[in-house]
């Protein structure tokens, strides 16, 4: 599997994948990519700006990397609407993090989500019809979501309207993404005291059931195009790792062997790639493999 370093990082890789190196630089993280639609383009989070995140875009062709969000809060955690027009993100320049919904260039930024306490993990439904993302308004004093407190999963549209929340699960239940036909909802739950699995739930937030049952930290999970794999980070076997499995659970496959912390695994909309985040003395980079 050949995997190329996107983003400027640091970190000593594995000659099994052979990872490329990436361009040093230092105290810089870039991680939680997200593909543009037509593949073009690799929207992500970094502190390459200072000392708080702002959302960056790269031009997978020419390597050219432009700063969308200009903002002295964090702004973190983009995602690609379908039809590439739009990025969702999460950001705390209100005072808690809410989401919020900008065009791809970085103009007209829009605030979506109006609670008083932490909304984050945006992403989006198939038809590009509502944003979904998870909630600690539902804990009793309104605070971020801590071990032991309460994240549910809600939906809104991008222009604030028809917010509704799918879960009653209680616990945290985090990074929820959509099947691509738009019929269920992965997600990662967190289960005391330090355990965490993938779950899968019908779109309406019926159903929800585990697909994985490990002692180990499963979570991250996401749809391939197809709906005929998901991917999902695990430290099953020491550290992070990437690893794929079918949609009840099935056929678990390790995609990376990393001395290393691999999270947040994305699809490309072809299929073809998953990039996901590396992390390596106190530096995250934005790494992709070839899926097959």
């Amino acid at each position: 599997m050949l995997a190329s370093a996107l983003v400027a990082g640091s970190c000593a890789f594995a000659a099994n994948p052979p990872y490329e190196k990436p361009v040093e630089l230092a105290g810089v993280s870039n991680e939680e990519s997200s593909w543009s639609p037509d593949g073009r383009h690799l929207a992500f989070d970094s502190d390459r700006g200072g000392k708080h995140y702002n959302i960056y875009m790269q031009d997978l062709t020419s390597g050219a990397v432009v700063r969308l969000t200009h903002s002295d809060s964090d702004d973190i955690t983009p995602a690609y609407s379908p039809d590439g027009r739009s990025i969702a993100f999460s950001s705390d320049r209100s005072g808690h993090n809410q989401i919020y919904v900008m065009d791809g260039d970085g103009k007209n930024i829009r605030r979506v989500s109006h609670s008083g306490s932490d909304d984050i993990h945006p992403g989006w439904s198939p038809d590009g019809k509502l944003i979904i993302f998870c909630s600690a308004r539902d804990n009793p004093n309104q605070s971020a979501a801590a071990e032991g407190e309460r994240y549910e999963i809600y939906t809104v549209r991008d222009d604030g309207s028809d917010e509704r929340r799918l879960t009653n699960l209680g616990g945290i239940n985090t990074y929820p993404n959509y099947s691509p036909d738009g019929g269920r909802i992965a997600f990662r739950k967190v289960l005391p005291p330090k355990n965490s699995e993938v779950w899968v739930m019908n779109a309406d937030g019926s159903g929800a059931g585990n697909l994985t049952n490990d002692p180990a930290f499963d979570g991250w999970p996401y749809w391939s195009p197809n709906g005929s794999k998901i991917v999902f980070a695990s430290n099953r076997a020491g550290a992070f790792d990437i690893y794929t499995m079918n949609p009840d659970g099935a056929n678990v496959t390790r995609l990376t062997d990393q001395n290393s912390r691999c999270t947040s695994p994305k699809w490309s909309a072809d299929g073809k790639k998953i990039s996901f985040d590396c992390a390596r003395e106190h530096r995250v980079s934005i790494l992709v493999i070839d899926a097959k």
